[in-house]
């Protein structure tokens, strides 16, 4: 759905270049036949040149690798209900698509009716229809349909000259072709003035033909204008057309000089700018090689991955991370909320990690740049930390059983926190590096740990900054304690928002200096 949206966008744009050649610098002069081409070939590469795209690859060197952990890591997990743009997009552009349909077919079928309630006379390919109702004189394919009645032998005998150019060289098809793209991007205003150009410029051929074959070509403009203007049907080729001023004046017109024909070479370099633009993918390569720093470090029989992510990480930059992570180790990264101060610096940013066995939320929101943090991931146990550069130490949640791990890394020290959850109630182990069980019932380590499960997805908020009291908690809006929060009925969990540090002070001032949670159910 979206990306049949796109296709459209990038064939209106394109459209829309080919439009903005013919309107300045090709509809005032008199090549009819290659504006005509051209006309033609704008439709066609609008509707094939969005399906061309150009790859290349991009070699970059091995990225800065660190794990560490945060005293601001506030991982969170926030679930919201979105209104769907995209799907109300596509539905207004399908009922746009049946309205012409139905408009274009009811077209059709009147035409028709009208061609088979009257007989015909045949010379050579020319079927020629009289008609008794009051409709100027048009072509249909090899049909040339018009009243007798309404005109003088001489005007007849002009007005047939010019239906049977329209036959003659197949305009039909130009006026099907163009009516049915209009269908196709009715939505593109600038279709609709292509359809008219399309239309004026068979017109211009016509007459320059017809002016050819007449005696008297003052003759000819008296007859544009005294036919009358009652048109029949927009899929057919009208020998009256509006603004036959403008028909007099390019039959008026000198020719132009064929060293004009370079203007329509300009579409060429619009049509690569396009292409590089929006159509051209970057495979990016690590570097295989001995001088840069490896992102894979071992530490025993552990295989560690790592990336540091810096306040001026580009777009580019995370989007490398986060395909190697897919490609290389079957791990989904999701960067949002990316916020960026007027030098482009990151302000904020969260992160979501996940792997087969374990997940991880990272999010940091500040007036000023961010610290520089790492992602790391243990691709033995499928273990996940995230944590800031200035402290040699990680935090990574994954699953064993039916237990749930937080393991705290540093320089020459692992704890690891397991949580059981047995009859409702939580059980805390602690255990030092050689397993040992260090402390136990418990119900978050001193450093201040707080964790809601959900039934689906596990929301964490994780205070590490050595705090001594509780951070302030909401429900719902309304100031709650930390019981209230932990005897929460978590399948009603909506979302959950954490603020720390200056944000937290700024909006509920010198009680919040420990840190908020705000938790919103679901109604």
């Amino acid at each position: 759905m979206e990306a049949f949206l796109l296709y459209i966008l990038k064939s209106s744009i394109l459209l829309a270049i080919f439009y903005l050649v013919y309107y300045v610098l090709l509809r005032k002069n008199t090549f009819f036949t290659v504006n005509r081409h051209f006309l033609l070939t704008g439709i066609l590469l609008s509707l094939v040149l969005p399906f061309v795209e150009f790859t290349f690859i991009t070699f970059i060197d091995q990225p800065d690798i660190y794990l560490i952990a945060s005293k601001q890591n506030s991982p969170i997990n926030e679930l919201s209900t979105k209104v769907n743009w995209w799907l109300i997009g596509f539905i207004t552009y399908l009922l746009g698509v049946l309205v012409f349909s139905i408009r274009f077919a009811i077209q059709l079928i009147s035409l028709f009716k009208l061609i088979q309630n009257h007989n015909y006379t045949q010379e050579t390919k020319f079927k020629f229809v009289q008609v008794q109702e009051d409709i100027s004189p048009f072509s249909f394919f090899n049909y040339i349909v018009y009243n007798p009645k309404l005109h003088s032998s001489q005007e007849l005998s002009m007005i047939l000259k010019h239906e049977k150019i329209h036959v003659t060289q197949n305009h039909t098809l130009d006026i099907i072709i163009t009516n049915l793209f209009l269908i196709f991007q009715w939505i593109n205003p600038i279709v609709w003035f292509y359809k008219k150009s399309t239309e004026q410029n068979l017109e211009f051929i016509a007459d320059r033909e017809t002016i050819n074959q007449v005696n008297s070509k003052k003759e000819y403009f008296m007859t544009l204008v005294s036919v009358s203007s009652n048109n029949y049907s927009t899929i057919t080729n009208n020998f009256y057309q509006s603004l036959i001023k403008k028909r007099i004046v390019m039959l008026n017109k000198q020719n132009s000089q064929k060293k004009q024909l370079w203007k329509i070479a300009i579409v060429i370099p619009l049509l690569s700018l396009f292409l590089w633009s929006f159509n051209t993918n970057e495979i990016v390569k690590i570097k295989e090689n001995n001088t840069t720093t490896s992102s894979n470090a071992t530490k025993g029989d552990k295989k560690i991955v790592k990336f540091k992510i810096t306040k001026s990480s580009s777009k580019k930059d995370l989007n490398r991370i986060k395909d190697t992570f897919k490609d290389e180790y079957d791990v989904d990264i999701k960067f949002s909320n990316i916020q960026r101060n007027t030098n482009n610096e990151i302000i904020g940013i969260m992160v979501n990690v996940s792997s087969k066995k374990s997940n991880a939320n990272y999010s940091l929101q500040n007036e000023s740049p961010i610290q520089s943090f790492v992602i790391l991931y243990n691709s033995k146990t499928h273990g996940i930390s995230i944590g800031q550069s200035d402290h040699i130490n990680s935090i990574s949640i994954r699953e064993k059983g039916k237990d749930q791990i937080l393991e705290v890394h540093s320089d020459n020290n692992k704890q690891e926190y397991i949580v059981s959850n047995n009859n409702g109630s939580k059980t805390v182990k602690i255990k030092d590096k050689d397993g040992k069980i260090i402390r136990e019932e418990v119900h978050g380590p001193e450093e201040g740990y707080f964790k809601i499960n959900t039934k689906d997805k596990k929301t964490y908020a994780f205070f590490n900054g050595g705090a001594k009291k509780d951070p302030l908690f909401f429900i719902d809006g309304k100031e709650s304690s930390k019981e209230e929060m932990e005897n929460l009925d978590t399948e009603n969990i909506e979302s959950m928002n954490v603020y720390k540090g200056k944000k937290a002070e700024k909006k509920y001032g010198k009680k919040g200096e420990n840190g908020v949670i705000e938790v919103k159910t679901k109604k």
